[in-house]
């Protein structure tokens, strides 16, 4: 784990905030002795997750409330803090509500009739100037009618460019994830190692104890006391002691050594199963790909570029100031 570093901290900085479920993000005005409770607190008004249900995440590093943000080397230029629902996590959990995304339908502009935009050459004797009118009330409603498609396009563009952000978070967060789960895995791993080789010394030491039981009370009675040392009730080793209090703790702990085997039998078991699934969750590369859609939406930007050329073009002829047939009229 990487120590912490007092110069790195920003005095009154941005707490930048990730919703791992969503992809959201949030600015928090925190500082260095900002406590966690009150950082969850925070995400639970702006990301209506409850502090209990909260999981937060920063590097390698898992927030505790008790715990201030400079413990953590937070707030910083480059630190982020993700959030994970403890709720969402869970096997049978259902998945967070789909994102909503407001999809704006073109407002066709009005078909264009004279009635509504009288021009002075409507009454024109020459047909030809007669019909320039109706020419130019063509091409301000196309005009218009393409302007509303372009102001979609863009409102549209600028959601796609938003979920490619969170998309991105989500992505940020199962890094995150996986390499905490990583880290956490590896202490168990050792525990587990630990407990099974100190285990494996107390079993042999303890089934050796219990198959040599017979071997050893039969010891205690061959050993015969000194003649000045023997009684009535003592004539050896085996007589200092109650011979039938000893089988029954023998049989006691013959028991509880049979049951602990199948304690430890059941946990092996456990841990192998939870072995393979960590091991097939940090084997699976799951990816969303937001690098190819980062190339896509930047691709069709200069397609918005060039919408936005020929509008900016076209409206030139269609500023009121500016008519089309100004000349002709003139």
């Amino acid at each position: 784990m990487s120590s912490n570093n007092e110069g790195d901290l920003v005095q009154g900085a941005k707490l930048f905030v990730r919703i791992a479920q969503n992809g959201h993000s949030y600015e928090l005005d925190c500082n260095e002795s900002t406590p966690v409770e009150v950082v969850q607190q925070l995400i639970a008004s702006v990301a209506g997750i409850n502090s209990n249900d909260q999981l937060l995440l920063s590097l390698e590093w898992k927030l505790e409330p008790p715990r201030q943000l400079s413990a953590y080397n937070l707030p910083s230029d480059n630190g982020e803090v993700f959030v994970y629902n403890k709720a969402r996590l869970q096997a049978n959990s259902p998945p967070p509500e789909p994102e909503l995304v407001d999809i704006l339908e073109i407002v066709e502009p009005l078909l264009p009739s004279s009635s509504h935009n009288p021009h002075l050459l409507d009454d024109a004797s020459d047909p030809a100037l007669k019909a320039l009118p109706s020419y130019e009330r063509q091409f301000r409603y196309h005009f218009h009618r393409g302007r509303a498609i372009y102001s979609c396009t863009v409102v549209k563009y600028e959601n796609c460019q938003r979920l490619w952000r969170e998309q991105g978070v989500q992505e940020r967060a199962l890094e995150i994830a996986r390499a905490n789960l990583e880290q956490f895995y590896r202490m168990v791993h050792q525990n587990f190692v630990d407990f099974m080789k100190f285990y494996s010394q107390q079993h042999r030491i303890h089934s050796d104890l219990l198959m040599n039981f017979g071997r050893d009370i039969d010891k205690l009675r061959s050993c015969k006391l000194h003649p000045a040392l023997q009684t009535a009730n003592r004539k050896c080793l085996l007589d200092f002691v109650k011979e039938e209090n000893l089988r029954k703790w023998m049989e006691n702990c013959s028991s509880s050594h049979r049951q602990f085997e199948t304690k430890v039998s059941q946990f092996k078991q456990m841990y192998s199963d939870v072995k393979r699934k960590v091991d097939d969750l940090l084997s699976s590369k799951t990816s969303l790909h937001t690098t190819n859609l980062e190339l896509m939406i930047k691709e069709h930007q200069r397609y918005i570029n060039e919408q936005k050329s020929i509008m900016q073009s076209l409206s030139f002829f269609c500023t009121p100031s500016i008519p089309l047939l100004t000349d002709l009229v003139s």
